[in-house]
């Protein structure tokens, strides 16, 4: 399973690249995974009002629903992330997209909105690629640049270096 993530603070367009590539990979014929760091404290949002929401809220430490095609788990245990990604590795997936966690050493995209967002280029490590609204932002940068505000047009460059690393 090649692990990548996309980086970058809040409102940089994480979510945005990340469900790009997924759909890029996934029409592929890749088995794509994707793991979310829920950054911004508190807890994920959950369904209300659902039979497995009030299983949780009665005290079940892990509670699931199976439907036809969907299985979804809620967990009352806070996993790592090498924890989480040991258990993504059991879905037999080609692909695990990360969104956020940072200070992880991961194969990295990181995204800059803005001057305050170069630091990221000093402090994260293994970074691949960088994309950004501004690309006299990041000029003259040992990595493969990708425009922001034409990322539905550049995707597929984006994606097909990540192949080509993974491959590589």
């Amino acid at each position: 399973m090649e692990i990548y993530q996309i980086a970058g603070y809040k409102n940089s367009g994480k979510t945005a690249v990340t469900n790009q590539l997924i759909r890029y990979f996934s029409a592929e014929g890749f088995k794509v995974g994707s793991l979310k760091h829920h950054g911004h404290g508190g807890e994920p949002d959950m369904a209300e009002r659902t039979d497995s929401y009030q299983h949780f809220e009665s005290g079940s430490v892990v509670s699931g629903v199976r439907g036809e095609k969907l299985t979804q788990l809620t967990l009352r245990m806070p996993f790592g992330l090498e924890a989480l990604i040991q258990l993504y590795g059991k879905f037999s997936l080609d692909l695990l997209l990360i969104e956020g966690y940072k200070q992880a050493d991961y194969r990295k995209i990181v995204l800059i909105k803005n001057e305050a967002d170069l630091s990221l280029l000093q402090e994260l490590s293994n970074i691949i690629a960088v994309g950004t609204w501004d690309v006299k932002l990041v000029e003259n940068r040992n990595y493969p640049i990708f425009d922001m505000n034409h990322l539905q047009d550049n995707i597929s460059a984006l994606a097909d270096h990540i192949r080509r690393d993974f491959d590589g």
